[in-house]
């Protein structure tokens, strides 16, 4: 593995993307403990200064879709009122398809997702989540008032170009001073592809726009897995996820 890995690592715009990459990895790591606790705490807010918010759970087993949730039981639509109050910007795109509002009186997470943008609904914590969704959620909920919203729209904003030194550009394993473990530098490359590819097939899911560079994007990724066939192995499921999507791109555009 190594040795295709710092090949890969070895094409400078490759590496800056890995290194981009792994460092708003590290930072969503950083935030996991503090955005947990204050989602608990303005979980248990809610609760305590909504008495309506204390019945038991809704029995329709009410479930939006993607923006829409058109139709609510009572509990659900207070749930929702009271929700959209601490939100700092109500006219702002809302997924509500992230959440199950059956959930929402005992799980302080579930509330977390209406404040974050699409593709949360199968995280179960902000584990599973990536820094976006993590600065989304500082962002946008009122509970997180005492942090300086700028910086955090700085950091999401950031277009992450890390420098390689001359140094650095040798010697592919070697993000710092000192040289991180193959494996590591893997796992965190195996989570951006994930990532990337995941966006893309909410792309395509919710029939956006699609233009010949995510054609031209799929076309790249198939190049990478067939000259790196230890990533081939293990992002089998990807890789047929790849080509359906291929197939629904070319099938989109020859619509159009």
């Amino acid at each position: 593995m190594q040795s295709e890995l710092s090949i890969r690592l070895n094409d400078e715009g490759y590496k800056n993307w890995i290194k981009a990459g792994f460092c708003l990895q590290k930072i969503r790591d950083c935030l996991l403990r503090f955005v947990n606790t204050e989602m608990e705490k303005f979980h248990q807010f809610l609760l305590r200064t909504n008495s309506v918010l204390q019945r038991e759970s809704c029995k329709y087993f009410c479930r939006p879709a993607g923006t829409n949730f058109q139709r609510a039981c009572s509990l659900c639509e207070e749930w929702k009122r009271e929700l959209l109050n601490h939100h700092t910007n109500q006219n702002n795109v809302i997924y509500w398809g992230n959440c199950s509002p059956p959930l929402w009186p005992k799980y302080a997470w579930e509330v977390a997702k209406v404040y974050m943008p699409r593709g949360q609904a199968n995280r179960q914590g902000p584990e599973k989540c990536d820094v976006a969704a993590l600065l989304n959620l500082i962002n946008s909920c009122d509970q997180f008032d005492f942090v300086e919203r700028q910086k955090v729209i700085e950091i999401a904003s950031s277009d992450w170009q890390v420098q390689i030194t001359e140094t650095d550009a040798v010697d592919a394993l070697k993000f710092t001073d000192e040289e991180i473990n193959a494996d590591v530098i893997f796992n965190a490359e195996l989570e951006l592809i994930r990532e990337w590819m995941e966006e893309l097939c909410f792309a395509v899911e919710e029939q956006e726009p699609l233009q010949i560079q995510h054609l031209n994007s799929l076309n790249t990724f198939k190049e990478l897995l067939k000259q790196n066939k230890e990533l081939e192995s293990v992002l089998h499921q990807e890789v047929e996820q790849l080509y359906n999507l291929e197939k629904k791109l070319k099938s989109g555009m020859r619509t159009e």
